[in-house]
């Protein structure tokens, strides 16, 4: 990526992640996508090094570029009793990120107004009436908005009170056929033993090949071998797997912070716009962020070309907020084992409704009556405790 030849952008988007890109292949399909626009990022993103996940039970962008998808999930319990979840009329979809790279930048390779550039971002600031991105190449200036998706969310992943979404996965194929692809597991909590909610998490895509992902969610993160010896363990246990039954195509790990935006909400009129993880887009109670991201930037950009600037970026009702934090301070209190939450949850109501749920689509009644099937007491003082905190996480 040469450096560019002009300094002034309409947009700036630092950052060329999933957020980033997503953004741009937004803008670039929208009536401001002649406008020039500069995507910065000190690596190109060409890898599959991550694995997006969704469910929806409606057509969406990028469905075209999901490597399998399923209508049917298992949840495994900790008890060892084990539910086929038929989600439909939705779906569970399963995107590789180098897949889905190369869909969006040859999109975005037909636009001779979009430009790349690498270089490490040092730092944003405003100018006249927009918004620069000092880089190790130079300043650069954006009239209309600048988006972030590189600054850092509000985690200390060091703090064992910050939740966190971490796993290790690795996606394996085995010498034999074993994997029944028709279905996946989204929660295997028979691994759980421990107060802390931990699962593996399984998508097989063929006979012979799957991803295994051992997840947290919880504030104290492990050293890789940790993750990779319970994967081992698993293998073994379930599927009579040695290592020499299989071999490893590709490792994911990653950490992803599982906290609501306790900052300000942020509007169109402002010139320098955080997105992605950066901007709270990270559904905080499950981790998930593709389908998210993607409904919550084509809205932006929509609004954008309606010069509607008093629009929220990110939607957010205060209910279901309070939920989000009622259920991460149950996770930190750690009154009752994660695995348990979960049980109730998708023991007691339907798939559909479960999934709903946890896209923000439910009703305020739906709401109420789940969680009279959550147990009561862990729920109840956390809530409460919450309430004596201002309402505010540790």
């Amino acid at each position: 990526m040469n450096k560019p030849v002009q300094s002034q952008f309409a947009f700036i988007i630092a950052g060329g992640g999933m957020a980033g890109l997503s953004l741009a292949y937004y803008l670039s399909k929208s009536s401001l996508g002649d406008l020039p626009i500069l995507i910065i990022d000190q690596f190109p993103k060409n890898k599959n090094d991550k694995t997006w996940c969704y469910w929806s039970d409606r057509e969406e962008e990028f469905d075209k570029v999901a490597e399998k998808s399923w209508d049917s999930l298992w949840f495994h319990s900790q008890s060892n009793q084990s539910k086929l979840l038929n989600i439909s009329p939705f779906q569970y979809n399963k995107i590789n990120s180098g897949d889905w790279y190369s869909y969006v930048n040859k999109q975005l390779a037909t636009k001779h107004n979009i430009q790349f550039l690498e270089a490490k971002i040092n730092s944003f600031f405003y100018k006249g009436l927009g918004g620069v991105v000092g880089t190790d190449q130079g300043d650069f200036y954006a009239s209309q908005k600048v988006f972030d998706s590189i600054s850092t969310f509000t985690c200390d992943f060091e703090n064992p009170q910050h939740i966190k979404q971490h796993f290790l996965g690795w996606t394996i194929e085995s010498h034999f056929p074993v994997f029944k692809p028709e279905s996946a597991d989204l929660f295997d909590f028979r691994v759980a033993f421990d107060m802390e909610c931990e699962f593996m998490y399984v998508l097989p895509t063929s006979p012979k090949k799957a991803l295994f992902e051992y997840t947290f969610f919880s504030g104290n993160i492990r050293d890789k071998t940790f993750y990779r010896d319970k994967l081992k363990a698993y293998l073994l246990a379930y599927y009579g797997f040695g290592e020499d039954d299989y071999d490893l195509l590709e490792e994911e790990y990653g950490v992803i912070p599982m906290r609501p935006m306790e900052d300000d909400f942020q509007n169109l009129h402002v010139k320098i716009i955080k997105i992605g993880t950066s901007g709270g887009f990270v559904k905080s109670t499950t981790g998930y962020s593709f389908l998210r991201t993607q409904h919550t930037l084509k809205e932006l950009v929509a609004n954008l070309e309606a010069k509607n600037f008093k629009a929220l970026v990110l939607k957010e009702l205060q209910f279901k907020k309070w939920l989000d934090k009622v259920f991460l301070q149950v996770f930190i209190d750690q009154k009752i084992a994660g695995s348990k939450v979960f049980e109730s949850l998708f023991f007691k109501n339907s798939p559909q409704k479960m999934l709903r749920f946890l896209e923000e689509k439910t009703s305020l009644r739906e709401d109420l009556s789940l969680m009279l099937t959550v147990p009561t007491y862990p729920f109840l003082s956390a809530a409460i405790k919450l309430f004596f905190k201002g309402n505010k996480l540790p």
